[in-house]
């Protein structure tokens, strides 16, 4: 299988680097007015309250923002003000006052393999031949590329975090449900064939290979792991059902809508990797069922 081909489903598994920041309570205020106030009324409201206007919040005349100039002693604000936020509340003018505190923002980014060593000693990496060259799990510098630029799921692994009880449908033009890296992880009560209207998603090979998109497509995602059998699937432990629908000469709305609302008790995610041609020219989207079809997914 190409695992460089489509990585359709691989960037739901993110890094997360870690802060030292600790919060404490701010200067800040936000004051919501009942009606527009003018920036001259409210420097006149704040300095009520030993405080400055900086003016209007996102251009809003109902919102403004207030700095508290009151001398605090640092070990003494570490929580928001309720009892300044309802004296200023009782101001005619005032709807609502909201001392700041600050919410924790970091980056995404990688971690170094050696911090996945550090951190996890028991940790091993898969053994799987392939795995050296699936530069988008483990980018070490592989054909050129820029080490470490890839997926960072290895500590997501050493976490446990193999996507275990999660069942992904590859709608797409089959899937190969015999190959040794995936049938173990195949989901067949979860799979059909709307291209020829029975439970078997089996592609239909051609001399040039050209239905294997789907079958590659369940590999990235659910390859098993240490078979010594091709590379890993970014969710090694997870399954894959296979919804064969693209391997017809067009496209109706009835079967893109029955393939989204297949098994939705049964399948977790489904994997669209294709859409309209893409030829610069043409501008289409889901139609009347289909377009059904995925909000009743999305709202159960």
């Amino acid at each position: 299988m190409n695992f460089y081909y489509d990585l359709c489903i691989l960037s739901f598994i993110f890094s997360t680097v870690y802060s030292n920041v600790q919060p404490t309570v701010t200067k800040d205020w936000l004051i919501e007015f009942h009606h527009h106030v003018e920036p001259d009324v409210a420097k006149l409201i704040a300095k009520r309250y030993a405080m400055v206007s900086r003016g209007p919040v996102l251009n809003d005349k109902h919102l403004y923002h207030f700095i508290d100039m009151k001398p605090t002693h640092p070990h003494k604000r570490k929580r928001r003000d309720v009892a300044q936020e309802q004296l200023i509340q009782q101001h005619e003018l005032v709807k609502r006052a909201i001392h700041q505190i600050p919410h924790i923002r970091v980056k995404r980014g990688y971690r170094s393999a050696e911090k996945v060593k550090e951190n996890f000693p028991q940790y091993q990496q898969p053994n799987d031949p392939y795995f050296q060259y699936q530069w988008y799990l483990k980018n070490v510098g592989q054909a050129g590329g820029k080490p470490r630029l890839d997926l960072n799921v290895e500590e997501a692994w050493a976490l446990g975090y193999t996507g275990k009880n999660v069942t992904t449908a590859i709608m797409d033009d089959g899937l190969d449900y015999t190959h040794p890296d995936i049938m173990h992880n195949y989901n067949a009560a979860a799979s059909y064939d709307f291209s020829s209207n029975d439970p078997y998603p089996y592609p239909r090979y051609t001399d040039d290979w050209f239905n294997s998109h789907g079958t590659r497509c369940a590999g990235e995602i659910a390859a098993a792991r240490d078979n010594n059998i091709c590379g890993v699937g970014v969710a090694y432990d997870s399954m894959v059902a296979g919804i064969r629908m693209l391997d017809q000469p067009f496209m109706t709305d009835l079967m893109e809508a029955s393939s989204m609302a297949h098994e939705p008790n049964l399948i977790d995610i489904y994997s669209a990797s294709w859409g309209p041609v893409d030829d610069g020219k043409t501008v289409d989207g889901p139609r009347h069922a289909t377009m059904k079809a995925i909000v009743k997914g999305i709202n159960g």
